[in-house]
């Protein structure tokens, strides 16, 4: 910092930088002799910096950009800076991305390219989106993890939501962090709003070893602020995003609920007459020329009332009407229904259940219909015959139910879709079963998806919470 008595940046050592009356004045001051102010150049990286959050179209803009304003030498100068993300399942975090030379000797020349380039900080940035998750420096950055459940630096720092240099010699739980990073002195900072931490800023001088001084520290706090609710900003964009697709879908699917609801009522009753009529010609004394075109006209009538079924299912509004009903007793009653199509198909079933018998309170003819669904899907996967497991098991995180058959699987690609209305990779069917399923499963409060086993076969699994088990968890 310069030694000006005129420049008002001057009066405010870390000794009195928390008195707001002389911050205040300071920034109120319109203008500062001397060219090399301090006060300036925070106050063009604050306006640089607040122009690129707000023009953020995703993570990979605002990193580069907060990266960018905390390693400028116009900036706060720190030598390097990491982004350590919170990891989705566990109380942990994990390095991202990173900015900053990979050693003492590419600093100087990286340094010296700047001072002649004199880059702009849009183009800092646009250089800083190429590095930052490519370099040598982010490699490190990735090998970084560290637990959160352990009480250290990083722990308190999340506790108080505030700014905190961390000195290895204080930190004998992070001692492994501080030998990959090969320095002594961090400094971190949340990124977030409570309760939605995001991650953390990290940043070292690993090059020239300069201590961590407490003003610069105050505004890497304040850049964290901005870098958060510019990170809040995205987070609500994508939910707005996804609440207009969802929109739109519902619109889509009442569209087709109307028109299927017509061609129900319009084509039910002749199909069924088809049928009905082709079934009672086949009893008769007719010539077996005859009798194989009727066969064809009952077959075909079928599948089509079959199609209707579903097509019903699929319309119909949905009410639950919760009762209690042991598990294994209603995956029972499913399994009847088709248990001479597995027997004559060639496929064995093994039940996988452990303790008591869940007591579930779920609308039991709905259910029912879910695990006809399933059985009958991995009824058409194995033309040739298998094994069909029903694993069953109750957690901390609910009640799980998985049909795992050894048929020939689904695609990866049409993973996402086989619970979309209509889609379906079979030459006959509707593609409104698995549709159905998860509908009820949904309604239910749970979970339906699906997911392929090596070396063939799919796994549908089905997650409920524990507020449906009657008899504890």
């Amino acid at each position: 910092m310069a030694d000006d008595t005129k420049c008002p940046w001057s009066k405010l050592g870390p000794e009195n930088l928390a008195y707001k009356g002389m911050l205040l004045d300071a920034l109120l001051t319109p203008s500062c002799p001397n060219d090399n102010c301090r006060l300036k150049n925070i106050l063009r990286l604050s306006f640089d910096f607040s122009h690129h959050l707000l023009q953020a179209h995703g993570e990979e803009d605002l990193w580069a950009t907060v990266l960018v304003a905390v390693t400028a030498r116009e900036g706060l100068g720190f030598n390097r800076a990491f982004i350590l993300e919170k990891v989705a399942h566990a109380n942990a975090l994990q390095g991202k991305a990173a900015l900053g030379p990979p050693s003492a000797e590419a600093a100087a020349q990286i340094w010296q390219t700047l001072e002649k380039g004199c880059p702009s900080f849009s183009e800092m940035v646009r250089q800083a989106k190429t590095e930052m998750f490519r370099s040598h420096l982010s490699s490190l950055a990735r090998s970084l993890y560290i637990s959160l459940d352990v009480d250290h630096g990083f722990s308190k720092a999340l506790e108080d939501l505030d700014v905190s240099c961390l000195r290895q010699e204080e930190e004998p739980l992070l001692g492994e962090i501080f030998e990959k990073l090969g320095v002594k002195e961090i400094g971190i900072v949340p990124l977030g709003i409570a309760p939605h931490i995001h991650g953390f800023l990290m940043v070292d001088n690993f090059v020239n070893r300069e201590p961590m001084e407490q003003e610069n520290l105050q505004f890497l706090k304040i850049l964290a602020v901005q870098t958060s609710l510019a990170l809040q900003r995205l987070n609500l964009c994508k939910e707005v995003e996804q609440q207009k697709a969802l929109l739109i879908e519902a619109e889509r699917l009442s569209a087709l609920g109307q028109l299927a609801s017509k061609v129900f009522h319009e084509i039910r009753n002749p199909i069924s007459a088809v049928g009905g009529l082709s079934r009672l010609l086949l009893k008769k004394d007719t010539s077996q020329e005859l009798k194989l075109y009727l066969e064809t006209i009952r077959r075909e009538a079928a599948r089509l009332e079959k199609v209707l079924e579903d097509l019903f299912e699929f319309i119909r509004p949905i009410e639950l009407h919760p009762e209690p009903i042991g598990l294994y007793r209603l995956l029972q009653t499913s399994l009847n229904l088709l248990q001479a199509d597995f027997r004559q198909a060639g496929i064995h079933i093994a039940l996988d259940i452990i303790g008591r018998e869940p007591i579930v309170c779920v609308d039991q003819e709905e259910m029912r219909l879910v695990f006809l669904h399933l059985l009958q899907n991995a009824l058409e996967a194995m033309p040739e015959g298998g094994v069909l497991k029903i694993k069953v098991r109750v957690g901390e995180e609910g009640l799980h139910i998985e049909f795992v058959d050894s048929g020939v699987g689904i695609p990866k690609a049409y993973l996402k879709r086989v619970t979309e209305p209509f889609f379906t990779t079979k030459t006959y069917g509707s593609g409104l079963g698995l549709s159905v399923a998860k509908r009820i499963v949904e309604l239910h409060g749970g979970q339906l998806h699906l997911q392929p086993i090596k070396p063939s076969g799919t796994k549908a699994v089905i997650s409920l919470p524990l507020e449906v088990l009657c008899n504890g968890g």
